[in-house]
């Protein structure tokens, strides 16, 4: 018992040999037993303790001027000094995003100015970082013309927009005692005239006396003539109106031009007007103008209007060069108004529509029967490419159903033979098309190559459709197909199981095979707010062995997406 308590002791304590020696040949007690050490040797190592403080100081510090070094030739010799500056610009460009910068909340591009020299000479180069500029009016503080206009200097030839978010909160009506309208401000006016040219410009929330206000104080700025000004190189125009519509709005009503607000703009490639809501009926006798030269070169035309009234074909008459056509109508847009009641020569003359020969994409939102027959009546388009139709969800499901406003629609679309993309979109994200319908729909597109919805439907009902003795392939030359916006409670498995079962089916091209070779998911929005890992259709989708095997016996890639649609209309 006595040995191994022996054995525990200089286990703890190391051996007594060990204790008395050490390297320089005197004993290190400290370190290396529990033993108080002699009185000699006490006064010894306090001795030595003040020369090693000094050695390690010595050596830290020796230590960290290393270290320095060492970070100085891997900062020198890293591959990202030798980035050239103007893939450096591109890097910042892609940080900074696309949107316009606002000008009180330009912090993060000013951090990479402050960088260093090279960050900021490389920010200066690359033009794209400056092309957009966001600025609110009125302004709280002031600013000069000259700052803003050296800011969208540095973007060079790249294209320049500005965007100007109006208050129209602190904008008083013309028929009030008011004082100067501050969205005309000589900062903004001198901009349009004399800054540097505009390739887009965007005024947003916007009262149409405010914006006529503006064009009257660059119009009396520049003189009579509006082409030797900056505005009359615009390419494209963004008017988002906000405020009631009354007898001070949009011109006069008669059939004249040079009473419009619109009438000194000058002529685009790219529209976009957003009318506010008529809620008292006044827009029935209301008739808004666009001078012919602005409309006759657009490519691009954008329209919000709900209003009762035949204004969309005022203008379209002069669009013919127009490639891309969007509509946002209201449930009243085309209810009461007659052809004959209107000056648009197309409608009354044979054939009695306008025809866009050029149009390729046509985006319809809140797409009504009435809607519909109004605009299939008057419209043709020979040459469409990509037909998008929207609804809110109130109309699903009754007689304004999607199904029932593509019918309406068929005059436009069903002669045309180079249509290849259809989207269906639920612009509330919860309505339900039934299988049925859906199948109906789809019969009637043979050539889509590109199909896109975010209405729900009963997969299970819809697979058992396609399995009757009489079915037929649907969309025989699709190729692409996107399900987006897809509830947690979708039937995954059946949706897997009819992709797998178009392989079994006749086409009616002649037996030609099955061509689909991407299918998109995607679920809803709310989704991106949890995990992606707590999302069961995340966790259907991730068991299945259909991806897989689809992949692998098909050729067909499956991406699933935990959030919304690429839908965009």
């Amino acid at each position: 018992m006595k040995s191994l308590t022996i054995q525990v002791a200089q286990n703890l304590h190391g051996s007594p040999r060990s204790t008395m020696e050490s390297q320089d040949g005197s004993s290190d007690m400290l370190s290396d037993s529990y033993f108080v050490p002699p009185p000699l040797e006490v006064a010894t190592m306090r001795q030595q303790i003040p020369p090693m403080m000094t050695e390690i100081s010595e050596l830290r510090s020796r230590l960290e001027e290393l270290e320095d070094r060492v970070y100085r030739y891997r900062s020198a010799t890293s591959p990202l000094r030798r980035i050239p500056p103007e893939i450096l610009g591109e890097i910042f460009h892609v940080a900074m995003g696309s949107q316009a910068i606002d000008f009180e909340g330009k912090k993060d591009l000013t951090v990479i100015l402050l960088v260093c020299k090279k960050w900021r000479d490389a920010a200066y180069l690359a033009g794209k970082l400056w092309t957009c500029i966001s600025l609110r009016l009125p302004r709280t503080t002031q600013m000069s013309y000259e700052k803003v206009s050296n800011w969208i200097g540095r973007s060079k030839g790249s294209p320049k927009t500005l965007k100007i978010v109006y208050d129209p909160d602190r904008c008083f009506h013309p028929t009030q005692s008011f004082k100067e309208c501050e969205l005309a401000v000589p900062l903004l006016v001198k901009l349009l005239v004399e800054g540097p040219l505009l390739h887009r410009l965007e005024i947003h929330f916007v009262p149409s006396w405010c914006f006529q206000e503006l064009m009257d104080s660059v119009k009396v700025h520049v003189g009579h003539d509006l082409t030797k000004s900056s505005w009359s190189q615009l390419q494209e125009l963004v008017l988002r109106f906000q405020g009631e519509i009354d007898r001070h709005n949009f011109g006069k009503g008669e059939e004249d031009v040079s009473q419009s607000v619109f009438r000194h703009i000058p002529p685009l490639r790219s529209l976009t007007l957003s009318f506010p809501t008529d809620r008292r009926g006044v827009a029935l006798t209301r008739h808004i103008h666009l001078p012919p030269t602005s409309l006759q070169t657009l490519t691009n035309f954008h329209l919000r209007c709900e209003w009762d009234g035949p204004q969309i074909f005022v203008f379209l008459q002069h669009c013919q060069n127009l490639q891309t056509l969007t509509l946002t109508l209201g449930v009243y847009s085309y209810c009461t108004w007659k052809p004959k009641n209107t000056n648009v020569p197309f409608l009354l003359a044979d054939p009695g529509y306008i025809i866009l020969p050029n149009l390729r994409t046509l985006a319809i939102r809140g797409c009504t029967i009435q809607n519909a027959k109004k605009l299939a009546n008057h419209i043709r388009v020979p040459s469409l490419l990509d037909l998008r139709v929207a609804q809110w969800p109130y109309l699903s499901g009754s007689d304004d159903s999607v199904y029932n406003a593509l019918v309406a629609l068929s005059p436009i679309w069903v002669q045309t033979s180079t249509l290849r993309f259809l989207t269906l979109e639920d612009l509330q994200k919860d309505s339900k098309i039934y299988a049925k319908e859906l199948t109906d729909i789809l019969s009637r597109f043979g050539n889509i190559t590109h199909f896109a919805t975010s209405f729900d439907f009963n997969a299970k009902d819809f697979l058992e459709l396609q399995k009757l003795g009489d079915a037929v392939r649907l969309l025989p030359s699709l190729e692409h197909l996107e399900i987006t916006h897809i509830r947690e409670d979708f039937d995954l498995e059946s949706f897997f199981q009819y992709i797998e079962h178009r392989r079994m089916l006749q086409s009616n091209d002649e037996g030609q095979a099955d061509r689909l070779k991407m299918l998109t998911l995607s679920g809803q929005d709310f989704l991106g707010q949890v995990r992606l890992q707590d999302s069961q259709l995340y966790w259907v989708y991730q068991e299945s062995s259909y991806p897989q095997l689809l992949k692998e016996s098909f050729g067909i890639v499956v991406n699933f997406l935990p959030r919304g649609s690429p839908i965009i209309m």
